[in-house]
């Protein structure tokens, strides 16, 4: 079996189903709602989700890993509305390979600023992902319906 990685690779997968899902409701509350409002629906939630978890685990960060925080939250509310702002323009299956970008830009990120190893399997990773999204976001033609073409010889 997989053995000590079993827990870890279940956790991923249901990792991926989850976000799928929120996907799906990101493109209905973007039909719906303003993506401000869409971005403050979503970070109230989390927000009173975790709250119930504070008095157990909360720590009170210093003014360093505050500032960090703050904005990486406020880079978080941005690319939320810009998210929603998207999906209420564009089908979600145009608009959710190049959701797998982030991966590319997050290896970049961590070459860039964390000093991270770009390795081979990265490279193959980055490369996929990037014919992956040409593939998924080119324009097909469109169908022509049998009774318009030529007969044939």
């Amino acid at each position: 079996g997989f053995g000590e990685a079993g827990p870890g690779i279940l956790a991923v997968l249901l990792s991926a189903v989850f976000y799928a899902w929120n996907l799906i409701l990101q493109r209905q509350q973007a039909q719906i709602a303003r993506p401000v409002d869409v971005a403050l629906f979503q970070n109230v939630f989390i927000g009173l989700i975790l709250v119930f978890a504070a008095p157990w685990f909360a720590i009170v960060p210093s003014a360093l890993a505050l500032r960090d925080v703050t904005g990486a939250a406020v880079l978080a509310a941005i690319a939320l509305m810009l998210l929603s702002w998207g999906y209420a323009r564009a089908e979600a299956q145009a608009l959710v390979p190049l959701e797998y970008t982030a991966f590319i830009w997050a290896a970049l990120m961590g070459w860039l600023w964390f000093d991270e190893a770009v390795t081979p399997a990265t490279v193959a990773g980055t490369v996929l992902i990037v014919i992956g999204c040409w593939i998924a976001t080119r324009e097909k033609a469109p169908a022509v319906p049998a009774a318009s073409l030529p007969p044939a010889p």
